[in-house]
């Protein structure tokens, strides 16, 4: 009973950490945007990754995609959310990033129950090494849940346009069963760019059809 007790604080205080999502804004070096925080991006991740997969008849397990859609941000709730932009523009180095994030999460796995502490570590683990094709998926899908906030947040709010137009493709092409839904978003974009008068480079249209 004790144990039990004890399992329950931690688990207390593991909520507690991934509480702190909700004050995680996203975008924090972009002038003009308005973040969401990092936990909107994930609650709207994790209904992506169930729908996208269950509509394309895709062959993963939906279970781990939305695990770690759920986890994938995690360590966010002890280092806060490091922009995109500070790491494009060369404010802060990727590796510091990770080595900030790497301690993060080792921190929540030692404060959780051992068994539960090491399966949120793997899946953490398996989505920012991109090992298994859930990572894959659910890594190409946060890019794209990126790209569809920016174009809600519409194009007078595109400080760099180039950098929106281009940052889905990476991960888009390590997981190519989602280049239909990509061109499919990619679209949507195009036209909020010919709204703000933004050139449609060639480059673009990668998976844009002509």
């Amino acid at each position: 009973m004790e144990s039990d007790l004890k399992n329950i604080e931690k688990l207390l205080n593991f909520f507690a950490i991934a509480g702190k999502l909700k004050q995680a804004i996203r975008f924090s070096a972009a002038k003009k945007i308005k973040g969401d925080s990092s936990a909107d991006h994930s609650w709207r991740l994790a209904l992506m990754v169930f729908t996208v997969a269950e509509e394309l008849k895709l062959k993963i397990n939906i279970e781990k995609a939305m695990k770690i859609a759920l986890i994938h941000d995690i360590a966010e709730g002890l280092t806060g959310e490091i922009d995109y932009r500070l790491i494009f523009f060369g404010k802060i180095s990727k590796e510091e990033k990770n080595v900030r994030e790497a301690k993060a999460i080792q921190k929540i796995r030692k404060s959780l129950p051992p068994k539960l502490g090491k399966e949120i570590y793997d899946l953490w683990q398996d989505y920012e090494n991109s090992r298994s094709r859930e990572a894959k998926f659910v890594k190409a899908l946060d890019k794209i849940e990126t790209t569809i906030h920016l174009i809600e947040a519409g194009h007078k709010k595109y400080d760099f346009p180039e950098l929106i137009a281009l940052y889905p493709d990476k991960a888009v092409s390590d997981f190519p069963e989602l280049k239909g839904f990509l061109k499919a978003v990619k679209e949507r974009l195009k036209k909020e760019f010919r709204k703000g008068k933004f050139p449609w480079k060639k480059e673009y249209n990668r998976f844009v059809a002509n």
